[in-house]
């Protein structure tokens, strides 16, 4: 429990820190923009240069959104990587855009309102990207999980049926019959692929509790015949299951 809280605390120390250097570097914005541009002309700023200060804002607030984006949780590592990066990427190409916008429209080169324009375009194609690296990447991160999940599954059915196979060499020649019926059933699992359904890993688990109790215990040849017929139809219902 502690190292749980440990982790939690520093989860929560490091949230913290982004947000106090998130409010230092606004400072350092304002700071500028006071050093630049005091004393304040009589007539003021002019639309060009409040513009480009409002977009050097809005891109100081950019390039922090991957900072806070990233703490969103996701269950596969690879897919955060990627999703992240991406975030980073769209940050950083807006920002760049912006900041060559605000310098053409304060030298009056570029219009404000084409700017604006292309910014809030370029906004809505980087949201696009983020959605489906983020979001779209997080389905696919379950999807691999699930099929991981169900590969584990199947690995362990086959050790089961292995194990049991290497039970069924000790058996003397009266249980020959049983020996044989057992071999097809263990060639059947053998070649089994796993599917992510419900149906499927309950199969799967009551196939590996009934060869674990055959490989286990020391049942007659009539005994078996009955668990066989058991394990052959489980077994069967298991071959029908598709992805």
């Amino acid at each position: 429990m502690a190292f749980y809280g440990s982790l939690f605390m520093n989860k929560n120390q490091l949230n913290i820190f982004k947000t106090l250097l998130f409010f230092a570097g606004l400072l350092i914005v304002g700071a500028i923009f006071y050093l630049t541009n005091y004393p304040l002309p009589e007539e003021g700023l002019t639309v060009y240069q409040k513009f480009f200060w409002v977009e050097m804002v809005v891109c100081y607030l950019v390039f922090f959104v991957p900072f806070f984006f990233s703490s969103l949780s996701s269950k596969n590592v690879d897919t955060k990587i990627t999703s992240t990066s991406l975030i980073w990427i769209c940050s950083i190409v807006f920002d760049l855009v912006a900041i060559i916008l605000a310098i053409l429209s304060l030298n009056e080169i570029v219009p404000i309102k084409t700017s604006i324009l292309i910014e809030l375009i370029l906004a809505f194609i980087a949201g696009i990207v983020i959605y489906f690296g983020y979001f779209a990447g997080n389905h696919i991160g379950e999807v691999q999980a699930a099929e991981t999940k169900s590969l584990n599954k199947i690995a362990e059915l086959k050790t089961a049926f292995d194990m049991l196979s290497l039970k069924t060499a000790m058996w003397s020649e009266e249980y020959i019959e049983c020996k044989n019926q057992l071999k097809k059933i263990c060639d059947d699992v053998k070649y089994m692929s796993p599917v992510d359904t419900e149906m499927a890993a309950s199969l799967e688990s009551k196939l590996i509790i009934e060869a674990r109790v055959i490989a286990e215990a020391n049942f007659s040849p009539a005994e078996l015949g009955p668990k066989l017929l058991n394990l052959a139809n489980l077994v069967n219902q298991r071959k029908l299951l598709r992805k």
